[in-house]
């Protein structure tokens, strides 16, 4: 039996769940609908909009390309001379 709360596995005769403590009674759970569920859920985050590891990613771009002007000016400034 899978607890509905966090996903932890129980024995079949539990009545508490023994990670969160949530009540089981009358709430088996299929291992494959927790995948599910989890799976649904990322797919759900991931149209809604922007998460915050895309704005990571945006930023960290930036940066890099900044990067590469200073390193090209300063480049530029020694060999020109």
């Amino acid at each position: 039996m899978f607890c509905r709360k966090c996903g932890e596995e129980n024995p079949d005769n539990a009545v508490f769940c023994r990670n969160c403590g949530e009540r089981l009674k009358n709430e088996e759970v299929k291992k494959t609908e927790i995948i599910e569920n989890t799976v649904n859920t990322h797919e759900q985050n991931t149209t809604t909009g922007t998460s915050s590891s895309d704005d990571n990613n945006w930023l960290s771009c930036c940066l890099c390309i900044v990067g590469v002007f200073i390193i090209f000016g300063i480049l530029g400034t020694i060999f020109r001379l």
